[in-house]
């Protein structure tokens, strides 16, 4: 007897919620990895920027086909190949991990498309929250992904593949799980991909730019922040994933306030406040010679909060401009900003090996830190008539 399960819009965000949270759990392992094995910064940027350029780079691609008939198959396609990351406690060669880092991405570039688009048609009116808890559920994924694989190696001999265990139940679930493609069976057409989005092109050009901005800064801060607590000389606990949890927890308890906030007020002065914030409290953490524990938890868990609100309000703002493509747009959100911002441990691996300072690791992100004024800049030049577009548009289920 095949197995029925009758979906309804709880069921489907609880489903996109967990399988979200393991996705993005995996794509937190390499930073703290690279840490534990001693490798070198520059090689590990190197290889984490070049993979997570060309993976996820296909976004866009896979976003199209979501919004053609595939969005189910493509979702679990993604949430497969992340998980080939807990293969990388298995070889200490260079090439085989970035083909490993390859793999996630790209199922990183795969899922994300394809899950925001289910996320934003599942209703009308609730686009920000629905798309903003789906979020939550990654931001806190990959807050706890840190202590998480570092409390499984220590359990199982250095490796984590225990986490096979929850991937391969929740593949069983969404293949069972109903869901609804827009549109099947059409014929591919490089105009119509292009056509929703050249409507709204100074908008998404702006929206784009400014998702490439602070997601370079945030991909950089990730990659150096075990280093940073420990330059700092924080507690250990701090540098074997603590921070990293503080840091990615505070965007996950924001993002849903953030989501009802930018439906009623709007994106805009949700965006301008939040980015603020971010540069604030980042120039003053950075100041700060030495800091306690609990000021450090604050730090890092205010800081996260404001950053990792960015990329959720951005999709939701882009999905409300064209709202015909919602998978199509929110890999260009995504994908097509994260292939280049995702050099941002690239950059940070480079400057923070060659930087001549007494603090190299504070230096280079003082550096970086001025992407975060240039993504203020950029949405304090967004079109007013942007906002109306958003409010106006048609939604298509």
């Amino acid at each position: 007897m095949i197995l029925k399960i009758r979906p309804t819009v709880g069921r489907s965000l609880l489903l996109l919620w967990s399988s979200h949270l393991l996705l993005d759990f995996f794509t937190g392992i390499w930073p703290i990895y690279k840490t534990i094995a001693g490798i070198d910064l520059a090689k590990a940027g190197l290889i984490a920027g070049l993979a997570g350029f060309f993976g996820e780079m296909l976004q866009l691609f896979f976003g199209y086909f979501s919004d053609r008939g595939f969005r189910k198959v493509v979702t679990m396609l993604g949430l497969a190949l992340s998980s080939s990351v807990l293969f990388v406690t298995f070889t200490n060669d260079m090439v085989i991990s970035f083909f490993i880092l390859l793999m996630l991405m790209v199922g990183s570039g795969s899922y994300h498309p394809a899950a925001v688009g289910f996320a934003g048609l599942l209703s009308k009116e609730r686009k920000g929250r629905n798309i903003l808890l789906f979020a939550s559920g990654g931001a806190l994924g990959l807050a706890i992904s840190q202590l998480a694989f570092t409390k499984a190696l220590s359990l199982f001999g250095g490796h984590a593949v225990v986490f096979f265990i929850p991937v391969a139940l929740l593949l069983l679930v969404m293949a069972v799980y109903p869901v609804e493609e827009q549109k099947k069976n059409q014929k591919l057409s490089f105009k119509e991909f292009c056509e929703p989005l050249m409507r709204s092109k100074r908008p998404l050009a702006l929206l784009y730019l400014t998702q490439v901005c602070n997601f370079t800064l945030l991909t950089a801060f990730m990659f150096l922040l075990p280093d940073l607590m420990r330059s700092k000389g924080c507690h250990e606990w701090l540098s074997m994933g603590g921070g990293h949890l503080c840091f990615v927890i505070g965007g996950a308890m924001l993002m849903v306030p953030a989501g009802y906030l930018s439906d009623k007020f709007g994106p805009k002065p949700v965006l301008l406040t939040i980015l603020f914030f971010a540069l604030l409290f980042f120039y003053s953490f950075l100041a700060q010679a030495e800091t306690t524990l609990m000021q450090t938890v604050l730090f890092l868990t205010v800081i996260g909060g404001f950053m990792g609100t960015v990329t959720p309000v951005l999709v939701s703002w882009g999905n409300k401009l064209v709202p015909e493509s919602p998978s199509t747009v929110s890999a260009l959100m995504m994908g097509f900003a994260w292939c280049l911002a995702n050099l941002g441990s690239t950059w940070a691996g480079l400057i923070a090996k060659n930087v001549s300072a007494p603090e190299p690791i504070v230096m280079t992100l003082s550096i970086l830190g001025v992407l975060l004024a240039v993504g203020f800049l950029l949405i304090l030049f967004m079109p007013e008539k942007a906002r109306a577009v958003a409010q106006s548009a048609p939604v298509s289920e």
